[in-house]
């Protein structure tokens, strides 16, 4: 693992395990209040199933406001114009890494854990050049007024814990159904007694979800 920067965003960057040329790139988008280093480890388990990707862990562009040793993508209390202005350093981190790769964004997955995998949706349903899917661990849709019909969504998986008492559970749910009534392709995976976190079953569930779209 060693630091690289893409855009305006730095933080872990683990090459592929078998070496060479990455086959595809995964964007992993950190909690409030952590940074890159807090979802680093997940790579490795998942390149188990894709030796081929290369894994970019960014850290939040701002301190976070209750914890100044680790960062956050927005505000917590502004919900509705924050994702609006995390996006576009996010937008341009992802194009930044995808041309340094040499990889097209059918070729990128962009997970994140809650306020990431609030990101992941914000920015994975409106990059410029759609994703090949978008994991959310724990996360929400927190804007969807701008989300139109007949628009090729990438696929989406949403993970949840059903005791979550930090994101609610039934944020998950109505996620889904916001999502469905844009005729995008979404899958739920509920955690059964999961609090506010990512446990195995939920890990292994993104891995085949990603399997699907992903090359390895």
């Amino acid at each position: 693992m060693k630091m690289r920067r893409f855009g305006d965003l730095a933080g872990p960057f683990i090459p592929p395990a078998r070496g060479g040329q990455a086959s595809s790139l995964i964007i992993l988008l950190h909690g409030w209040g952590a940074d890159g280093n807090d979802l680093a480890d997940l790579a490795y388990p998942i390149s188990v199933r894709f030796p081929g990707a290369a894994f970019f862990v960014p850290n939040g562009p701002s301190p976070c406001k209750m914890n100044p040793a680790g960062r956050e993508w927005f505000d917590i209390d502004d919900r509705v114009r924050g994702p609006v202005a995390a996006a576009p350093v996010i937008d341009a981190a992802i194009t930044a890494a995808l041309a340094a790769m040499n990889l097209p964004a059918s070729a990128l997955a962009l997970a994140g854990f809650s306020q990431g995998g609030m990101m992941s949706l914000h920015c994975g349903l409106r990059h410029a050049a759609p994703p090949a899917a978008i994991v959310s661990f724990s996360g929400a849709l927190l804007r969807h007024d701008d989300l139109g019909d007949g628009v090729n969504y990438p696929p989406v998986l949403l993970v949840h814990g059903t005791d979550d008492q930090v994101v609610p559970f039934a944020l998950q749910s109505a996620a889904y159904d916001v999502m469905q009534s844009r005729s995008i392709m979404v899958e739920t995976v509920a955690c059964d007694g999961l609090g506010h976190g990512i446990d195995p079953d939920g890990l292994s569930a993104a891995i085949a979800f990603l399997a699907k779209y992903l090359p390895a």
